[in-house]
């Protein structure tokens, strides 16, 4: 007799303890099934972030419970601040919005930018497709082809907006470094910018390296770019002779803060706004990173010359609260060089 109510407790506390996930599962599965989940482009359709959007797009439905409609919007503005502010602000948090804070978001609020309505430790990170590795690139007969050149040679850069790193990188150069920038700025993307260098308006652009493979690889097998410097964390083996903007430091706080203007481990990231709740955040981190790693998905985003290196969510968390630990000075420094003060 005892041994079989323990039998029985025994299989209800089973039940109980295997029912729970399952019926948060089917919770997640209900809410998300005949929606359409939106993810928020804040640049201008046709670049780099436009395209993978796009890509993953196709692809991402198939591993979110409920297979809802993915599709892409397009919100360009401030450098991205705008589709960022609107997805932390005022947009769904039901769990169907989706963003990618594009342009070195979590810089630019460490240093105070003012419109940025958002605290980049409270989003719901649900990890990054790879790190980016941005780079001063020009036409290879510009007036300069290097970044020593570019100390005594203008060189016109096209740039998205005063805020975006495409502005701000060159501008930090030439105040650090000396160079002889001349940033245009008003473009809606990188693909704009690459239509005006072909108008010979520009001679180069600072972006994402990957938007020249994805977008530009004829340019690249051509010969036709010189690549000036590279900002990541380590030089690219796509670009194994061009240096660091680190390796110009001239002192240990120069390194210090062209390490932190180089680095953006967090750009290439989906997020979703803080008040989403957490079953269905946990499912969309599961279906995002399920998707990196999805054969169909990676065949096309490949096929487009995007280099997919999954990035967990613990990671892009750990460098977006060390860049808060940069000192005030360097701050101010930084803040002066790209106009901010």
């Amino acid at each position: 007799m005892l041994k079989s109510l323990f039998l029985a407790f025994a299989a209800l506390a089973f039940v109980s303890t295997t029912s729970v996930p399952a019926r948060a599962a089917d919770a997640v599965a209900d809410f998300y099934k005949g929606k359409t989940v939106t993810i928020y482009v804040g640049l201008a359709a046709g670049g780099l972030y436009s395209t993978f959007a796009q890509i993953l797009s196709r692809h991402m439905t198939r591993h979110i419970p409920g297979n809802p409609q993915v599709i892409v919007q397009h919100q360009p503005g401030a450098g991205g601040l705008i589709a960022s502010n609107n997805v932390y602000n005022t947009l769904a948090k039901d769990g169907t919005v989706l963003h990618t804070p594009n342009g070195g978001m979590t810089r630019r609020v460490v240093l105070g930018e003012p419109s940025a309505r958002f605290d980049p430790r409270k989003w719901n990170w649900l990890g990054g497709w790879s790190e980016p590795i941005n780079d001063c690139t020009v036409w290879s007969n510009a007036p300069a082809t290097t970044l020593e050149q570019a100390k005594t040679k203008e060189v016109i850069i096209g740039a998205v907006d005063t805020g975006s790193a495409t502005y701000t990188n060159p501008t930090v150069m030439n105040y650090f470094l000396g160079t002889k920038f001349k940033v245009v700025p008003g473009y809606g993307g990188g693909s704009q910018v690459r239509l005006a260098m072909e108008r010979g308006e520009v001679h180069g652009f600072c972006g994402q390296f990957e938007g020249w493979k994805s977008v530009k690889p004829e340019w690249l097998r051509e010969g036709r770019l010189a690549h000036l410097v590279q900002l990541a964390s380590k030089r690219s083996a796509d670009m194994p002779n061009t240096p660091l903007l680190s390796e110009f430091a001239r002192d240990d706080e120069e390194k210090r803060i062209f390490e932190f203007i180089q680095s953006s481990l967090e750009d290439r990231s989906m997020v979703m706004a803080p008040e989403v709740p957490k079953d269905r955040v946990d499912a969309m981190r599961k279906a995002y990173m399920d998707t990196l790693r999805d054969k169909e998905f990676l065949a096309e985003a490949n096929g487009q010359q995007f280099e997919i290196n999954p990035i967990e969510t613990a990671d892009i968390v750990a460098y977006v609260e060390k860049a808060y630990t940069l000192k005030p000075d360097s701050i101010a420094k930084i803040r002066k060089a790209q106009g901010l003060d």
